[in-house]
Order: structure tokens, then C-alpha cells, then sequence
């Protein structure tokens, strides 16, 4: 029988063929802001951190979203519980800061800028740093699991934020 489950696995495919998705960026992008009489729009107050859904529900074993960082913001502190994760700074420059190890006070600091990428382990604690004045930090986040899992936390090692922030 054991001999019999390599040969299910590479024909199953053929009979059940999956289809592709594919999720198109105007449909997770927030809209460029568009000059109204020569002036630029207004950000919307309050909004620093947009994140967004690319692909969930496809697979059991991978999902994506896209984290875009505000100028002079960051991210809550937060980790992904048993996901573990891939990130590709797609534009921008920014800080990945990581949970201090042992009895640092202070978080590790990774710097990201376009086409780097970072691995961050499950259950690790992590934020998103954008210094610029004015430039976008844009990531693709890429986790294990068909679902995105992410806690939220008051600080490093603190407990989780009761309410989500806001979007």
C-alpha cells in the first residue's frame, strides 16, 4: 500500500487538474490620491499602515498579502503565530525590527529596500519601520497557511492588543 502513494500523488494532479488565480492590483491597492485643482488630496488621517489580502483561500499550505507603511510610521508590534513567512520589499526603504534576543533591550534592526527579502521564523515577533519623508514602504508578506494569522501586541514579549488597529 505504502508503494501505492507515490503514484496517487503524481497522477492525482492530472485528473483533478487546479486552476490559477490571479488577484489583480487594482483590487488590493488603495487608490493613488489624484490633484483636485493643482493641489495633491489629502491623506486620510489616521490610516498609517494599509494592509491587504492578494491571495487567502486558494491552498491550505500558502497565503499573501500586501503591507504598504506610511511615511514616518510603523506597524504594531506583532508575530504570526505557527506561520512562518516570507517578505519581498517591493518599494521603499524601511526597517524589519526583530524580538531582542536574550536580555537586549533593544530589537534587532534589519534594513529592507526594493527586491530584499527576510525570513521570519513562526512565533517570532516583528515590525515594520518606515523613517522616509516621503516615499511608501510596499511589502508582500507570504505566509505559511491558507488563512493569514497575525497577533497584534502592546510591546515586545507584551500581551496581545485587545481591539484591531485600525486600517
Amino acid at each position: 500500500m505504502a508503494s501505492f502513494l507515490p503514484f496517487i500523488q503524481d497522477i492525482l494532479p492530472m485528473i483533478l487538474p487546479a486552476s490559477v488565480s490571479v488577484t489583480k492590483a487594482a483590487d488590493i491597492l488603495p487608490p493613488e490620491p489624484q490633484p483636485s485643482d493643482g493641489e495633491p488630496e489629502a491623506e486620510t488621517p489616521g490610516v498609517r499602515v494599509i494592509s491587504r489580502h492578494a491571495l487567502v483561500d486558494k491552498t491550505d499550505s500558502m497565503c499573501a498579502t500586501v503591507l504598504i507603511v506610511k511615511p514616518k510610521s510603523s506597524s504594531t508590534i506583532r508575530h504570526h503565530g505557527e506561520q512562518e513567512t516570507v517578505i519581498y520589499a517591493v518599494s521603499g526603504a524601511g526597517r524589519l525590527l526583530s524580538q531582542p534576543k536574550g536580555n537586549e533591550e533593544e530589537p534587532e534592526r534589519h534594513e529592507l529596500g526594493p527586491g530584499d527579502f527576510a525570513f521570519v521564523p513562526a512565533w517570532t515577533e516583528h515590525q515594520f519601520v518606515n523613517e522616509s519623508d516621503d516615499v511608501d514602504l510596499h511589502l508582500v508578506i507570504i505566509r505559511s497557511g491558507g488563512q493569514p494569522v497575525e497577533v497584534n501586541l502592546t510591546d515586545w514579549g507584551g500581551p496581545e492588543v485587545k481591539t484591531a488597529p485600525k486600517r
